[in-house]
Formats: C-alpha cells, sequence, structure tokens
C-alpha cells in the first residue's frame, strides 16, 4: 500500500510528460506500437488533478480497468468477512476475467489499427 501511495504522490508532483527520467513503455520503445497499458502514468497524474476527461483520453480501457483494478484493491484492504469473500468471488470469477482478457486484448488491436 505505502508504494501505491507513494507512486501516486510521485506522479502527483511530476508530470511524466515532461520529464526524461519517467519510465518509457518498453513495448513501444521497441516496437513503435502502444500495449494496452500506456497513457497510465499520464492519466493517473490528470486524474489526480481533477482531470478526469483527459486522464481517460491518455487511455480510453482505463474507464474499464480503473474500478475493475479498484475493486482488487478494496478487497485487499478489506477484512476477512463474508462481503470481502462474495466480493472476491465476482471479481475473480472465470467470466469476468476471460472477459478482462479478451476485452485487453482486443483494446491493443484497435488503439493500434486506429491510433488511439
Amino acid at each position: 500500500m505505502t508504494i501505491l501511495l507513494l507512486g501516486v504522490f510521485i506522479l502527483y508532483n511530476i508530470n511524466p510528460a515532461q520529464y526524461w527520467f519517467m519510465p518509457k513503455c518498453p513495448f513501444k520503445l521497441i516496437t513503435g506500437l502502444s500495449c494496452p497499458g500506456c497513457g497510465i502514468q499520464r492519466a493517473i497524474h490528470a486524474f489526480v488533478h481533477g482531470r478526469f476527461a483527459e486522464a481517460i483520453s491518455y487511455n480510453y480501457y482505463l474507464a474499464y480497468s480503473g474500478p475493475y483494478a479498484l475493486a482488487f484493491v478494496v478487497v485487499w484492504l478489506m477484512p476477512d468477512n463474508n462481503t470481502r469473500e462474495r466480493i472476491k468471488k465476482v471479481i475473480e470469477n472465470k467470466y469476468i476475467v476471460d472477459f478482462y482478457i479478451v476485452s485487453f486484448s482486443i483494446w491493443f488491436v484497435v488503439r493500434n489499427i486506429l491510433d488511439l
């Protein structure tokens, strides 16, 4: 959790588009193609500054993957109880995970064809 908060703190204070030392996507550097996660650093920077539309514009897939990832964080932080187990069963359901993987792959193709 500390690492997550540190990352958000850094991205709040440093715009990754303006500094050369911020990590770049190795997949994009090697292939020239945008991976499904490209733009996440810039999106988080915009999001924590309250620029939600700009954040989504960096990577449209974040509108789906962001809440899904947040659900895992919430479950991780919850105390062990029945509610936690019920939520965990939903987000770790085979069909939901399969849908995520398929949509992730489709997003990879679509964003490179349409240059999004």
